[in-house]
């Protein structure tokens, strides 16, 4: 090979990068784009205890989406997808919260008032992105973008049942690849699917503190019928206090009569059955069967109330109480008194 001809080889990568850079640029594709922000969904403070849940909540999607072509209308489908989350951990149906300790709360998103739960293409648990048809002008001649805006709501629910879950603060953090947009756009039919990825995310969070709570029910406690005659013997009768509180909430439950005993010794009164009786009945609430543990409102150490803590389930406490034997001659009639429940936790 003589220098001549290596000398044009060296030549000709310069000259033809030159050329190219000087070739006419081609008609350009009208570019359709569209990006949307997501409000955060707030569930709130909850309390979770006997099966209770939250009242659903909201958040609204904004979107706008533009057209740059100064001639052709374009038919436009977008879909607006959403994941797992931060803190979803691959749940989708149902998704899920979590704490820092990683204790989960279930949750769900669903598409405005409709059942629908929203997902995002290709998601086989969840595949129904929330999706919206447009026309959007053409570009104006004065230069404004053709464009169309919107919004919609999505719904957010606790799952029922979740009475165990621990209070704390619990959160899903819907950042980066967790949200997405696409689209198809046509100049002629609407299309039927959205293929396209946008670069714009709509990230949001969702959040819930469950709160430390306790609910209490108690059934009646009916000694029957006794006799009032002198020698009567105590008469032992038992009923049932339910507590339940959340996972895992210490509490105590005090005992206090009408007369604001502290030792739960209390005093039935005639319901007024029987004009003129002023007689009483003397009765002892205790908490053990052998009726030496009496059960009071005075807590600490040395104290006289119930304790336990609580697993998120209905905990049943046994009361035995015992209406006190007399020598004396009570009147025949109803008597009764009202006792104070209370949880402390």
């Amino acid at each position: 090979m003589s220098l001549l001809t290596r000398s044009l080889q060296a030549l000709g990568l310069p000259l033809l990068f030159a050329l190219l850079w000087w070739l006419p640029a081609g008609p350009a594709q009208a570019a359709v784009s569209c990006n949307a922000t997501m409000t955060n969904l707030v569930f709130g403070t909850v309390e979770l205890v006997n099966g209770a849940t939250a009242a659903p909540t909201t958040a609204t999607l904004n979107y706008n989406c533009t057209n740059d072509s100064t001639t052709a209308i374009e038919q436009v489908r977008v879909c607006f997808n959403i994941g797992d989350g931060n803190e979803g951990l691959g749940n989708f149906n149902p998704r899920v919260m979590e704490t820092t300790a990683g204790n989960q709360l279930r949750f769900q998103l669903y598409q405005a008032t409709s059942g629908t739960v929203w997902g995002s293409n290709g998601n086989a648990q969840v595949p129904n992105p929330f999706s919206v048809t447009m026309s959007i002008p053409r570009r104006t001649t004065a230069g404004g973008l053709g464009r169309v805006t919107g919004s919609t709501t999505m719904r957010g629910e606790l799952l029922p049942l979740q009475g165990a879950v621990p209070p704390g603060s619990y959160q899903d953090n819907f950042v980066g690849d967790h949200t997405s947009i696409t689209l198809s756009r046509s100049t002629s039919a609407m299309p039927a699917t959205c293929d396209t990825i946008q670069p714009g995310r709509f990230a949001f969070l969702v959040t819930a503190t469950v709160a430390k709570s306790c609910l209490v029910t108690a059934d009646p406690l009916n000694f029957g019928t006794i006799n009032g005659l002198p020698g009567q013997a105590d008469r032992d009768q038992t009923s049932t206090i339910n507590v339940t509180c959340t996972t895992p909430t210490p509490y105590t439950v005090a005992l206090t009569p009408s007369n604001g005993s502290t030792t739960g010794a209390g005093t039935m009164t005639p319901t007024g059955g029987v004009p003129g009786n002023a007689e009483t009945v003397p009765y002892q609430l205790y908490r053990n069967a052998a009726r030496n543990s009496v059960w009071g409102s005075v807590a600490g150490t040395g104290g006289n109330v119930a304790a336990g803590t609580g697993n998120g389930a209905a905990q049943a406490l046994t009361l035995y109480g015992r209406v006190l034997g007399t020598n004396a001659n009570v009147r025949p009639d109803n008597y009764r008194d009202v006792v104070t429940v209370s949880v402390t936790y």
